[in-house]
C-alpha cells in the first residue's frame, strides 16, 4: 500500500487537473479606448489628443485590437483618417473613446469635440486571435444619431446592423443594442457568438467608440466525450495497479 498510495495520488490528481481545465473559461477583457494616453496620440487639442496614424493599436488583459479611421463608412482594410482619442478623465466614460480627423495635417482636433462626425466612421477589429464579444458607443446626446457595423468574417466587409433614427431607437432598435447610461449605449453579440470587428459611423451629431469587450480564442480542451473516456482510462490504469500490488 505504501507504493500504491504515492500512484493512486498520481493518478488522482491528473484526474483533478483535467477536470480544472475542463472547467475553465477564458477570462474577458474590456479595452477602454479612453483609459490611458496611447503613444501614438500625443497632440494635445482640447478635450482630448490628435493621434498620428489612422490605425492605431489597443491591448487589455493579453488581447488587442487595432483601431481604424475613415472619412466615411468602414472599410476592410487599414483606416486612411488619423485618430482621436479622449481620456476617460478629465472626461466621463460616455464622452471617452476614439474620433476622426477630416484632416491628416492638423494638430488640433478638427471636430472641437474630437469626436466622429458624419459620415467619419471608427471601427476596430482584432489583432492575432482576439475575439469580440461587444461594445460600447458614447457621446449619443438627444437627437444624434449613428450606424453600428460589425465584421463577421475575418478581413470581410462590414454589415450594418441598424438605421439611423432618435437617441433611444438607435440603440434599443439595434439587434443586441441597449441604453446602459446616460448618452452611452452598449451592443452584445448573440449569445455564445463573438464577432472578429466592429465600427460606429456619425449620422446626426458627433459619438465616440468607447469600448470593446474581448476574448481570448477557446483553449484547445477535450470535448466532454472525450474527457470521459480520459478519465476511465486514468482510473483503470489506477485499478490496474492495485491488482498488481495485491498480487
Amino acid at each position: 500500500m505504501q507504493i500504491f498510495q504515492p500512484k493512486m495520488l498520481t493518478v488522482c490528481g491528473a484526474l483533478a487537473a483535467v477536470a480544472l481545465v475542463a472547467g475553465a473559461s477564458p477570462a474577458k477583457a474590456d479595452i477602454i479606448f479612453g483609459n490611458a494616453a496611447n503613444p501614438a496620440c500625443t497632440l494635445a487639442s482640447g478635450p482630448g489628443f490628435v493621434c498620428n496614424s489612422a490605425n492605431v493599436t489597443f491591448s487589455a488583459g493579453g488581447d488587442t485590437v487595432v483601431a481604424h479611421g475613415f472619412p466615411g463608412a468602414p472599410g476592410t482594410g487599414a483606416g486612411t483618417s488619423n485618430l482621436t482619442q479622449k481620456l476617460v478623465a478629465p472626461n466621463s466614460l460616455s464622452e471617452s473613446g476614439l474620433g476622426v480627423q477630416s484632416n491628416n495635417t492638423a494638430t488640433t482636433c478638427t471636430d472641437p469635440d474630437c469626436e466622429i462626425v458624419p459620415p467619419q466612421s471608427v471601427s476596430a477589429t482584432r489583432s492575432g486571435s482576439t475575439l469580440i464579444t461587444d461594445a460600447l458607443i458614447g457621446s449619443v446626446q438627444a437627437g444624434e444619431t449613428f450606424n453600428f457595423f460589425v465584421q463577421t468574417t475575418e478581413g470581410g466587409a462590414f454589415t450594418q446592423l441598424n438605421t439611423a433614427g432618435p437617441i433611444g431607437s438607435t440603440c434599443n432598435n439595434l439587434p443586441g443594442g441597449s441604453v446602459v447610461g446616460t448618452d452611452l449605449c452598449r451592443w452584445d453579440a448573440p449569445p455564445g457568438q463573438t464577432r472578429f470587428g466592429v465600427a460606429v459611423q456619425a449620422v446626426t451629431g458627433d459619438e465616440l467608440l468607447v469600448s470593446v469587450s474581448t476574448l481570448p480564442p477557446p483553449s484547445g480542451v477535450p470535448e466532454p466525450a472525450s474527457l470521459a473516456l480520459l478519465g476511465s482510462g486514468l482510473l483503470g490504469l489506477g485499478l490496474l495497479w492495485r491488482r498488481r500490488q495485491k498480487a
